[in-house]
């Protein structure tokens, strides 16, 4: 190198750090963010890609963008590709620029305080592209835009867009609205072969359209397209009343994916949605259409509360999921006024909380974050679905007309701006300034974890007392009924308003039954002294309302764990089954069955366990029943009494209740548990597919199931290769199929190989792609050996990523936690109950 250069590098590098306060790391630093966002505005990207048809040619561009300084400085762009070296600012000649740990470091000298231009070309890399062979989608949540073109890739630098995209002939294209200001991750993109659907809207939105680009040829799939589209012009009617502002983006696009990694994500113009959450084949569960619903209702409320408004990411990454699962669950209430929404709610939301924050790997609901490239780790059931729980209590708190207009009057002063959980915390305090609201933010939000809350009786007092679990003498204010029910045909409710750890009531007698948690308002883990546990699953068959029904349901599961009842509830759980007609109790049911069924048991109980759960069929003869029986043999069954309904229900090929999907997993399992059958099972299955794309996830899936043990490593290890795993979810679902339980003995080999690996799969996949994978890794194993290979792993590692030692500790729950009472396996025999009057002093519904 000339002496020259080399002083010319060194001048450089020390104006950076100079600027910078540190040389460059990789990602997006709090500091280099914060720099950068007091310094640069009015940022405008006009942006050309040109997309060739062959997906081994890179895609390649132009970006000119135009920006504001405040200041004269060296300009950092975040850019993970190729770049010659050279661009022009200010119109002037070509200059060169440095590449330093994917960032372009435009030189000072150039630039001026006011607007500036700077124009280049780049080669993308395909990282955030999604290419597949005739259709690509782009997906750039949390910091993954620079991978794809030259940019300010953090939240609180938006811009608008003017975008141009070259692709080939006959393919379809739609890009986010650009008009608006945006942070990089909303922007998106997509080209393909699509067909497409469109719709004007009139009355309230009019002026507004919706605009659908989709792959789904089968007719009946094609044509729910108009309920999605009316669900859609719900979503957005309700969210302009409830927040008072009119949706600014006028196209309302949606682009439906095969293979999808998420269930959607929110651009504005280009809202992107997984397939199988949107076409649910002939005859949806009431379940998955409330999933869709809700999907659709959640994409939409982050049009205002993510969108409009978006968090400061290094604060609050996980701020804006709140909103939207929040207002989901209001939107879905007005579109099915017949389904019990308080028992949805438990399900979809407070059920898939409690599921984490029992387990080791819990955190709080606000996580600091240091560096964007590692945001991809925060996002789990604790962001998504207890923070909606903590809003709906805050919110009762307050009273509804208080959250109402404080969130209308947050989201009006941050109008397309960004700001942070306390920015809206002291907004909501203004306008119920007597209830605490910091002090419950503080608990509910910044700590970790969750109550052990237990009711007994004690002299004469019904004492209900919380206790903080990690010892730090927090209260979590919150407020549940608890039902005591007396011998004498007499029941009573009380409402437990916990402001405080412990609140005595004076009763007059002793009840023979106490129900914690009777309405499942309440957040925690509720216990019972040991003579009132042991009778609680009594009272599952006499429980009339749906709502209390489901929240026995779920304390019964959770004192099961605890081991404070025993595993053979599960006859109160047939008994009820028997005559269940609600969906989401039958599925929930089910899915707990199944659980005890899988938990300790040796091959004989368990296979005795799954035949009494077929024996359901013929008694309980609701659709709902039989999907989600057949559903979970499908991918659970050993029984060969089972495996050959399985196998008569497969092969057939004519159950209407069952799409192709549900065939495709029954052939999964049936390849595996039949070994010599596999081949023979697969070609038939593959055979009956009508589309490439379902073929295509067929023969990428299915090579899990081949009863070769070195085919099978040789498959795992290809996984471990991030250009192996392009569609993430059919990875997952080869993962799953290579550990699946009856292949434990082998598959405990792949433990340590993915522990070791997972902090590289965690840098090279998408955001909830590491919890998923170990999840898929560790489900089905219960073995000594694989729990002994996860506590070495964690041993040995002491300062491992803390929130990735969090997935770890999530996943492996289970199989760390062993019960220790397994059931006899006897098939469950119908007994009588004693007959109890219902509630004489209820508030209650019955």
């Amino acid at each position: 190198m000339k002496i020259s250069s080399f002083i010319s590098l060194m001048v450089t590098l020390m104006v950076t750090t100079l600027c910078y306060g540190q040389p460059l790391e990789k990602g997006v630093s709090k500091e280099l963010a914060e720099n950068r966002v007091a310094n640069i505005s009015n940022v405008n990207y006009q942006l050309t890609f040109n997309i060739p048809a062959d997906r081994q040619k890179k895609v390649t561009g132009t970006a000119t963008i135009t920006f504001t300084l405040q200041q004269r400085a060296d300009v950092v762009l975040d850019f993970q590709g190729k770049f010659s070296g050279l661009c022009q600012i200010n119109k002037k000649k070509k200059v060169p620029a440095r590449m330093e740990n994917e960032h372009i470091v435009l030189p000072m000298k150039p630039m001026k305080v006011g607007v500036n231009t700077v124009t280049l070309s780049f080669e993308s890399t395909d990282d955030a592209l999604n290419r597949n062979d005739d259709y690509m989608y782009t997906l750039f949540v949390p910091d993954h835009a620079r991978s794809c073109f030259p940019c300010f890739d953090q939240p609180d630098i938006r811009a608008t867009y003017e975008v141009k995209l070259n692709a080939p002939e006959g393919w379809k294209t739609m890009a986010s609205n650009g008009v608006l200001p945006i942070p990089t991750y909303l922007f998106s993109f997509v080209a393909g072969n699509f067909q497409e659907k469109t719709k004007k809207l009139d009355g309230q939105l009019a002026g507004h359209s919706i605009r659908a680009l989709y792959r789904e040829t089968a007719p009946e799939n094609v044509e729910q397209l108009d309920k999605v589209f009316e669900e859609a012009e719900q979503s957005l009617k309700w969210m302009e009343s409830y927040t008072y502002i009119k949706c600014p983006f006028k196209e309302y696009g949606l682009v439906i994916l095969p293979g999808y990694q998420f269930g959607g994500m929110e651009h504005p113009g280009a809202i992107q949605l997984n397939d199988r959450r949107v076409f649910l084949g002939k005859n949806p569960t009431q379940e998955d259409e409330l999933s869709r619903a809700e999907l659709i209702a959640h994409e939409t409320a982050h049009l205002w509360f993510g969108d409009m408004v978006s968090l400061k990411w290094f604060e609050d990454v996980w701020a804006k999921e709140v909103f939207a699962n929040f207002m989901a669950s209001k939107i879905t209430r007005r579109q099915y006024t017949k389904v019990d929404h308080e028992l949805n709610f438990l399900k979809t939301y407070q059920a898939r909380a409690i599921a984490i924050d029992r387990t080791e790997g819990t955190h709080p609901i606000a996580q600091p974050l240091e560096n964007l490239n590692h945001a991809s780790l925060l996002y789990d059931n604790i962001i998504y679905d207890k923070a909606p729980v903590m809003m709906r209590m805050l919110e009762d708190l307050m009273g509804p007309k208080a959250m109402q207009t404080g969130l209308q009057k947050y989201i009006k002063k941050f109008y397309f701006k960004n700001a942070s959980w306390d920015d809206l915390i002291t907004i909501l305090d203004a306008e119920a300034p007597e209830v605490g609201v910091r002090q419950f933010s503080e608990v509910w939000v910044k700590q970790k974890g969750m109550p052990n809350i237990h009711t007994s009786y004690q002299d004469g007092n019904l004492i209900v007392t919380q206790t903080d679990p990690y010892e730090r003498g927090l209260c979590w204010r919150q407020k549940f009924e608890v039902r005591l029910i007396y011998d004498l045909d007499d029941s009573r409710t009380i409402t437990i308003d916990m402001q405080q750890p412990t609140v005595s009531i004076k009763l007059n007698n002793k009840p023979s039954y106490i129900i914690p948690n009777y309405d499942g308002k309440g957040y925690g883990r509720f216990t019972l002294d040991p003579e009132y546990a042991q009778k609680l699953p009594l009272r599952l068959i006499t429980t009339r309302n749906a709502q209390y029904r489901y929240a026995l349901l779920l304390t019964l599961y959770d004192n099961y764990l605890m081991s404070q009842i025993p595993a053979s509830y599960f006859g109160e759980l047939y008994r009820n089954m028997l005559k269940e007609t609600n969906p989401l109790i039958i599925s929930t049911s089910i899915d707990h069955m199944f659980r005890i069924a899988f938990d300790r048991m040796t091959d004989s109980e368990r296979k005795t366990l799954e035949q009494c759960i077929t024996d359901l069929l013929p008694e309980n003869k609701t659709p709902e029943c039989r999907q989600h029986i057949i559903r979970k043999m499908a991918a659970n069954a050993t029984a060969p009494e089972v495996l050959n309904q399985l196998y008569a229900i497969w092969e057939s090929h004519s159950d209407q209740l069952f799409n192709e999907r549900d065939y495709m997993e029954m052939a999964y399992r049936l390849a595996i548990m039949r070994p010599e059958q596999w081949k023979e099972i697969l070609d038939t299955q593959r055979s009956r597919l009508t589309t490439d794309d379902l073929r295509k996830e067929f023969d990428y899936v299915s090579r899990a199931c081949n009863p070769d043990v070195a085919a099978q490593e040789t498959l795992f290890r290809s996984l471990l290769n991030k250009e192996n795993r392009q569609q993430e979810p059919w990875a997952l679902h080869a993962l799953r199929l290579l550990n699946a339980d009856v292949r434990e003995h082998q598959s405990n080999s792949y433990i340590p190989i993915s522990l070791n690996e997972l902090q590289t799969i965690q840098q090279n996949s998408d955001i909830f792609f590491p919890g998923n994978w170990m999840k898929a890794l560790l489900d089905s194993h219960k073995s000594e050996e694989a729990r002994q290979q996860v506590e070495q792993f964690l041993k040995q590692n002491p300062g491992y990523t803390p929130n990735l030692r969090n997935k770890i500790l999530e996943a492996a729950w289970p199989l760390m936690n062993p019960r220790h009472d397994p059931p006899s396996a006897t098939k469950p025999k119908v007994v009588a109950t004693p007959k109890t009057k219902v509630a004489t002093k209820s508030k209650s519904k019955k």
